[in-house]
């Protein structure tokens, strides 16, 4: 994580360098500090979150520049050259539309304001990356805080906007904060709840959720097959309707498949009628496209509602989450998911990774790390003495896998063979 720091803070003197002149020269200067900010942010880490620290670093200098006694100046061109980067398509049709836009109002202000109106809406649309969306988002938010509309300005910008900006952080702050610290190892205190195996023998179980992914999953199967690996993949629905033939070779080849929800929604905001849906409509798909009903099920990142745990109860699952994240929800390099993965092992542990999804979105995460990162990880938590089973293998090793209420210490008999 201190490589994103590093980024962060690099990037924040890269924007806080000032620029001196005042004409035109002075836009592809600050232009050309988004653009080579996010390009060595890739060269160092390509990762989501690196560019994503890098375009929060380069902004925050830009406009409280620590040379400038924390001033600064607005931040249009450099937020331009971001989305350059991200897209120079998309980049190029901003600049179309503030040309227009400034033809049509004749003001600078409010003709930046009104092109940048469109890019929350197109940003959805454009890119597949959520970091790229959640940075499209904070330059949006960063334009309407600077170039408010005059008429607008007294009533609005002085106090609801700040209000709202400062109120933004600090929520962003605690969500991000609680994905960290809880949603990505596995959140929820019940004690009914699967977290991991029996410490006292040497096996470990792979999981991958969000998938399957017509790409990245493929490729997965072909490294454990490869490596003579069973894994156990939790399904999105949605997914399973799209890619029916991927979702089929998982089953095919040994795999064990359980239920992720339909379409990635967390549980705890939604109705009984919201729940029954995704739930049961998952296990109808998977069902009618691999002829296997599923038994297991992990809600998405890690959260549940007491209804579904009934309802889940009530339908026979058995409810999985996980003591060890690979954290290549990130897109972090891969000897870092491998450092992750090999240096928090333990007897037992169920492993979460990820062959599909994204922080937003069900579909669309880059997970090249993760492909790469997985031989490397069997061959070195083999290498530690430890043997591969899958989540339903290592509840017939302990007849009911240690949870959080008790523990079967006895050992069962063998594993059976798949």
């Amino acid at each position: 994580m201190y490589k994103f720091i590093i980024i962060a803070i690099l990037a924040y003197i890269i924007g806080s360098i000032p620029v001196l002149i005042n004409d035109y020269r002075k836009y592809g200067i600050e232009l050309a500090k988004g653009f080579l900010t996010l390009m060595a942010a890739g060269m160092y880490l390509n990762s989501g979150l690196s560019y994503l620290m890098a375009s929060v670093g380069v902004l925050a200098g830009q406009s409280r520049s620590m040379f400038l006694k924390f001033s600064g100046h607005t931040t249009e061109a450099v937020s331009l050259g971001i989305i350059l980067y991200m897209s120079p398509v998309f980049g190029i049709v901003l600049i179309m539309t503030f040309i227009a836009a400034n033809r049509f109002l004749k003001d600078y202000g409010q003709s930046v304001f009104a092109t940048s109106l469109i890019i929350p809406f197109a940003a959805f649309r454009i890119f597949t990356s959520d970091s790229f969306v959640i940075i499209s988002l904070i330059i949006f938010a960063g334009i309407v805080i600077q170039f408010w509309p005059p008429f607008l300005e007294k009533r609005l910008r002085s106090k609801v906007l700040y209000d709202a900006l400062i109120g933004l952080g600090v929520l962003s702050f605690i969500i991000i904060f609680f994905f960290n610290k809880y949603v990505y190892k596995g959140f929820g205190m019940q004690k009914d709840i699967i977290r991991h195996g029996p410490h006292h023998f040497k096996y470990v179980a792979l999981t991958f959720d969000d998938g399957p992914d017509p790409i990245y999953t493929p490729e997965i199967l072909d490294i454990l097959n490869e490596k003579n690996v069973k894994a156990t993949f939790f399904l999105i629905g949605k997914n399973v309707e799209d890619y029916p033939e991927v979702a089929r070779r998982i089953v095919n080849e040994g795999h064990t498949i359980g239920s992720h929800t339909y379409s990635h929604r967390s549980l705890i905001p939604l109705t009984a009628k919201g729940t029954d849906y995704e739930i049961k409509k998952t296990e109808a798909a998977i069902e009618k496209v691999t002829g296997v009903r599923p038994t297991l099920f992990r809600p998405p990142r890690g959260v549940y509602s007491s209804y579904a745990r009934r309802l889940l109860k009530n339908k026979r699952y058995t409810l999985v989450l996980w003591d060890l994240s690979a954290i290549d929800w990130a897109e972090l390099a891969p000897k870092e998911i491998v450092s992750n993965v090999v240096n928090n092992v333990k007897p037992g542990s169920i492993i979460l990774m990820h062959d599909s999804g994204d922080l937003i979105k069900y579909r669309g995460g880059n997970r090249y790390s993760t492909v790469k990162a997985l031989p490397e990880i069997i061959d070195k938590l083999r290498a530690q003495g430890y043997e591969f089973v899958t989540i339903d293998q290592m509840i017939f090793l302990s007849e009911l896998m240690e949870t959080e209420e008790y523990s079967h210490e006895d050992y069962l008999g063998p594993i059976p063979a798949y």
